[in-house]
């Protein structure tokens, strides 16, 4: 009953009745991997959706002979490319490299200046606290976001990392995770990821869309069964309320 009137008072964000979202992902295909279907379905309803892209991705390609500055540029101009087709124009490169070796703290407060100067309704990001998660850019990049929620809408901590304003994000939304409460209904945009991932030729053959595309269609018709939604993207998501001192979020699941 407790946690019943908890989640009556502080609700899970519905999460697309929202007008601003900022994707983050770590590589520059992550989030056509885990969101595209949901970015185009916000996109299609006229919101206004950003990308942040974290690293430079310059460690790895199908071709191992490709890497480093070259990959970059390619890898860019691929992330471009399969934002354009989701309908999304408004793409921001962060300088780290790919392959965790930058600090976190680093992350966040860069994290953190760019909320404040998109100013999003709702951020989504990698989910770092996935038990069976290894890769380290995906897990600094979870945290750096969470670390973020508590900078970005304080302007004395902006201003002591030398950035003026100040930004409190409505919602924050994990994926790749394994602990989904908040759903979006993608029966007809689904293809979409599938579209997306053809413009990462660099990283992306033919056989490897289609097995990503089959893992995800049947983890989208397992979720969407959750919900009576045919398929679904699921994310676990956060309220400004539910991200500082409220354990209890952390149990709210389906």
């Amino acid at each position: 009953m407790f946690s019943a009137i908890l989640k009556r008072i502080a609700p899970i964000p519905k999460l697309d009745s929202f007008e601003r979202y900022l994707f983050i992902g770590p590589h520059p295909d992550d989030i056509e991997v885990s969101c595209a279907p949901s970015v185009r379905k916000l996109t299609q309803a006229g919101k206004h959706v950003s990308f942040l892209i974290l690293t430079d991705g310059c460690m790895g390609a199908i071709d191992p002979k490709l890497f480093g500055d070259e990959l970059v540029q390619i890898r860019q101009a691929e992330s471009l490319a399969s934002a354009k087709l989701l309908g999304v124009t408004d793409v921001t490169f962060l300088p780290f490299h790919d392959g965790g070796m930058y600090r976190m703290e680093d992350a966040a407060c860069e994290v953190a200046r760019q909320i404040v100067r998109l100013k999003p309704d709702v951020v989504f990001a990698p989910d770092p606290n996935v038990i069976s998660e290894c890769h380290i850019d995906h897990i600094k990049t979870g945290l750096a976001v969470k670390m973020s929620m508590n900078m970005a809408p304080f302007e004395s901590v902006m201003k002591s990392i030398g950035f003026e304003g100040s930004h409190a994000v409505k919602a924050l939304a994990f994926y790749y995770t394994d602990k989904p409460n908040a759903y979006l209904g993608v029966k007809n945009t689904f293809s979409a990821r599938a579209e997306a991932l053809a413009c990462h030729k660099s990283q992306f053959d033919e056989k490897a869309i289609a097995d990503i595309s089959m893992y995800f269609k049947l983890r989208s018709i397992r979720l969407g069964l959750r919900k009576w939604m045919g398929l679904a993207d699921g994310y676990r998501a956060l309220s400004a309320t539910h991200m500082h001192c409220f354990p209890e979020a952390s149990e709210w699941v389906r």
